[in-house]
């Protein structure tokens, strides 16, 4: 055998180990990607979905027919908290959560909102109790080689990302327990509602998905589900591949394409059509809402100059672009808030905040611990909540 003969079927060998079974034939189309169903049948018209696009209605939350809801509030007034993005970032989350909790401060949150390190944190402060203390051990245990794995810089040029994600979904699936899904599922008979954003990849369109109703599901794949949704928010796409959901459609299976929810909005705490006013009055509450927004982040870019190389210009270009993406986010809450009389406050990592990563790995063990401890006393010492922007 010759040296062409050995290079045609080295060639063959690295193009099959390239090729992938989610082909585009499975894939959901434009025509049918609003109208597939996750369950094999198709759930009742009346039933609460296990997900859904932010520009629908939302009777299952808010009757229109006889104004009531399924929801319920402990004490006094609606709370609700959004979770976002942030990878290593979250961090500063964990430390909020856990300084409101060890000071007596946590409020119990109706709607609970996360997207990516956000969507991570959320079902620790959904189930509360002894999970909650928990989310430090759990958020300050990350480090590279557990999610990333084994990284290959080719795959990010012939496959679809630069890890396999294996790595990333096996620790999800430790963490999220079916003893904690199990709680998850608790809480949401009890009147609260967990809701966690994804990128649908193809429309580029943000996914909402109602976790605690997959929970008390009996969706025989309910708990690989929740792990893939949690491994899809958190995805940064080339870091992660997508997670490839199955649904079906008239009979047949197809795949869908979902990745980080911060591809869509870093954060949110609404469905577009969810009106609070009416929904706090079919509770019969006096108060106007109550929102916590937690930005695992900056609300401003520092000033920093840098070589004149491809690869920190792009990731300085597109860490910029996400903080812009926030404040934008953001503002529509604030704006949204003020004309439905909602009572909106923020918090973020801001310019007091003195820690510098010392490594290029994305999840450093010294920064992530000064972070934790920097949003835990801000917590704590009731310095934690703004109104107006930076």
């Amino acid at each position: 055998m010759n040296n062409k003969q050995h290079l045609i079927i080295l060639f063959t060998l690295f193009l099959t180990a390239c090729s992938s079974t989610h082909t585009i034939e499975k894939r959901v189309t434009q025509d049918n990607y609003k109208k597939v169903s996750i369950a094999a049948e198709p759930l009742d018209s009346d039933a609460e979905p296990f997900r859904f696009w932010p520009e629908q209605k939302f009777e299952f939350l808010l009757s229109e027919k006889d104004g009531t809801t399924p929801l319920r509030v402990s004490g006094e007034r609606l709370n609700i908290l959004a979770l976002s993005g942030g990878g290593a970032n979250g961090a500063f989350g964990a430390g909020v959560i856990n300084g409101l909790y060890d000071s007596g401060q946590l409020e119990q949150y109706t709607i609970i909102t996360g997207i990516s390190a956000g969507s991570l944190i959320a079902p620790f402060v959904f189930a509360g109790g002894d999970n909650i203390p928990q989310l430090k051990r759990v958020m300050l245990g990350i480090n590279d080689e557990m999610v990333l794995g084994n990284r290959n810089f080719l795959n990010a040029l012939i496959k679809d990302a630069f890890t396999s994600g294996e790595e990333l979904l096996e620790f999800i699936s430790q963490v999220y327990t079916p003893e904690m899904i199990e709680q998850i599922a608790q809480q949401h008979q009890s009147g609260r509602r967990l809701l966690i954003g994804t990128t649908h990849f193809d429309s580029e369109e943000l996914v909402i998905w109602n976790l605690g109703q997959i929970a008390q599901s009996d969706l025989p794949n309910k708990h690989s589900l929740i792990h893939q949704i949690l491994a899809a928010s958190s995805s940064i796409p080339g870091v992660f591949p997508p997670q490839f959901i199955n649904v079906n459609y008239q009979g047949k299976q197809y795949e869908e394409l979902h990745v980080d929810g911060g591809m869509a909005a870093q954060m949110f705490f609404k469905p577009n059509n969810l009106d609070y006013s009416k929904l706090n009055k079919a509770l019969g509450l006096s108060q106007p809402p109550r929102v916590d927004v937690v930005r695992n982040g900056a609300l401003k870019a520092p000033y920093e100059t840098l070589p004149d190389k491809g690869v920190p210009l792009l990731s300085r270009s597109i860490s910029g672009m996400i903080v812009q993406q926030t404040r934008g986010d953001l503002y529509r809450m604030l704006y949204f808030s003020e004309l439905n009389d909602l009572d909106l406050s923020f918090t973020y990592v801001d310019d007091s905040f003195d820690g510098k990563k010392k490594t290029k790995q994305m999840f450093e063990i010294e920064y992530m611990e000064h972070l934790y401890r920097f949003g835990y006393n801000k917590a704590a010492q009731g310095m934690l909540w703004s109104k107006e922007m930076p």
